[in-house]
């Protein structure tokens, strides 16, 4: 996805995937080494299916998928993220599979929040969403993210940050969902802010 080339830029010698993170890693910090070796825990499906509008399954405990009353696929995907951050983040991404044009579904939105909160219960982590820029429709998927969150009946639990980044001709859009409950709740936010000011301020190529 060319969104995302923008938040790797800034960390080359992290971006390359948990082989390379690995070596980079001190052996004593057993933490940090834990964190990678163990990934992201898996959603609590018997809960989300129990709550969800629409039938939600899992083909790899990465990706989840959402069949819509008109048949259309929609992946919901959870992916490691080290643009920002070494350890316990992942980008979080909405695809269609299908392909269709989509109406606004009030059960689709109420499927993906559940995810969201989900994803947080099992992993009390970090979210980054970035819009797919591909089809040039990235600043209506911003705005429709941030309305959906916005409404959900937990959002007072969550940190809802977001950014726009201006790269030549393209307009990328970012959020960063954190649980107001994350002990470096700080520290994030200004990891955040201070990635999109280098982005921001950067010199024309």
């Amino acid at each position: 996805m060319k969104s995302s080339q923008h938040f790797e830029s800034l960390s080359a010698g992290k971006k390359s995937g948990r082989n390379e993170l690995r070596l980079k890693l001190r052996k004593s910090d057993k933490n940090v080494y834990n964190l990678v070796f163990e990934g992201m825990n898996p959603l609590d499906m018997n809960r989300i299916n129990r709550l969800s509008p629409y039938k939600v399954w899992t083909e790899d405990e990465r990706n989840y998928l959402i069949e819509t009353n008109r048949g259309h696929i929609f992946v919901i995907g959870f992916m490691d993220d080290y643009s920002i951050w070494t350890t316990g983040a992942y980008q979080f991404t909405i695809n269609n599979r299908t392909n269709y044009p989509s109406p606004l579904d009030m059960k689709l939105r109420e499927t993906i929040l559940l995810l969201i909160e989900a994803f947080f219960a099992a992993n009390p982590d970090i979210l980054l969403y970035i819009c797919e820029t591909g089809d040039g429709k990235q600043a209506y998927r911003s705005r429709l993210f941030i309305r959906w969150f916005n409404s959900y009946s937990n959002r007072d639990a969550y940190v809802l940050e977001t950014a726009e980044v201006q790269d030549g001709d393209t307009r990328n859009f970012a959020a960063l969902i954190v649980q107001k409950s994350n002990p470096r709740l700080k520290s994030i936010i200004a990891e955040f802010d201070e990635t999109i000011s280098i982005l921001t301020d950067k010199p024309e190529e």
